[in-house]
C-alpha cells in the first residue's frame, strides 16, 4: 500500500470509529455468603446473607431466586426437601441480600444447600450460572 493510500485508509478508519465504545459486559458474581460454603453452623441458624459484585436489581429477586434445600451429600445434582425462606431485604449499597430460614431449628448432623440464580444486576448483568453453597449443621 502507498504512503497516500494507507493515509486515507487511517483516516477512513478513524471516521468510521467516531464515538463508538466498547462496552465489556462482566457476568454478575456471588462473592461471599454467610454461613460460607462448608461452614459449619449451629442448628439455630436463621439468617443467611449473600454478596454480589454490583448492586442487585431488587425487582429481579423472589424468592426462588436463593432455594434452601436439605440434602444428603455434598451434591449439585441430588433432589432436597425445600425449607422455607423469605428474601427479607438489601443492604443500604445494594450488593448485600439478607435471607430469612422461617423452619428453625434446622437438623442436626445434616447438610443443607443455597442454590443463588435467576438475579440481575442494575446494570442488567444476570449470574452466569447457578451458585452452590453447603453448609452442615452440628
Amino acid at each position: 500500500m502507498k504512503n497516500g493510500s494507507l493515509i486515507f485508509f487511517l483516516i477512513g478508519l478513524f471516521l468510521a470509529c467516531g464515538d463508538s465504545k466498547i462496552e465489556v459486559q462482566s457476568p454478575l458474581l456471588v462473592v461471599d455468603t454467610y454461613p460460607s460454603s462448608g461452614a459449619e453452623v449451629d442448628p439455630s441458624l436463621s439468617d443467611i446473607l449473600v454478596f454480589f459484585s454490583s448492586r442487585i436489581d431488587s425487582a429481579s429477586l423472589s424468592n426462588d431466586s436463593f432455594v434452601l434445600e436439605l440434602i444428603g451429600e455434598i451434591d449439585t445434582t441430588v433432589a432436597g426437601a425445600k425449607v422455607s425462606t423469605e428474601v427479607l431485604d438489601i443492604s443500604e449499597d445494594g450488593t448485600s441480600v439478607h435471607i430469612v430460614i422461617k423452619e428453625t431449628p434446622l437438623k442436626r448432623g445434616s447438610i443443607y444447600r443455597l442454590t443463588i440464580s435467576n438475579v440481575k444486576s442494575v446494570f442488567g448483568d444476570k449470574l452466569s450460572q447457578s451458585y452452590y453453597k453447603f453448609f452442615k449443621v452440628r
